[in-house]
């Protein structure tokens, strides 16, 4: 393909956003937009460098992603016993009901989504010891409220 027939690369500029990393993981990093307690919705950006993946989790509510930049993979469980991946790519729109099972990670090139989330009696997320496991640690509004203290203490 010609330089001049080539659609023009996009690059969502983060020079402004200030990334934290996500404790626990190399390559895995987050910036809070908005935590609202009283309608238990989390908004947020995260960032994966290439080839990063997160640990599997299971969203408690709504969940609406929007891929920003790079190619969000999404890992799931498949009838087979498997697990299936899904890719989506820039500009990519999804959305789900809750109660949503997966890990996910950064293609080749990384990758940079927001994440609108919604808790389910106060939960956001439970982290779990495997794909479709028992529940290690369940993650509320709470939680990313003080996350988002911390935050804005450090602007």
């Amino acid at each position: 393909m010609t330089d001049a027939l080539r659609p023009p690369e996009y690059r969502f500029d983060d020079r402004n956003v200030r990334w934290l990393p996500f404790r626990g993981f190399e390559g895995l990093d987050y910036h809070l937009l908005k935590v609202d307690e009283a309608s238990g919705q989390v908004d947020m950006l995260m960032r994966f460098a290439p080839n990063q993946d997160c640990i599997p989790h299971r969203h408690a509510g709504a969940t609406k992603t929007l891929v920003l930049e790079g190619e969000h993979r999404v890992y799931e469980s498949d009838q087979a016993g498997g697990v299936a991946c899904s890719v989506r790519k820039a500009g990519t729109w999804s959305t789900n009901e809750g109660d949503e099972t997966h890990y996910e990670g950064g293609g080749d090139q990384g990758a940079i989504i927001l994440l609108m989330m919604t808790a389910a009696n106060g939960t956001i997320y439970d982290i779990l010891a495997e794909l479709g496991g028992e529940v290690s640690r369940e993650i509320t509004v709470d939680d990313f409220q003080r996350g988002y203290a911390r935050q804005q203490s450090r602007a």
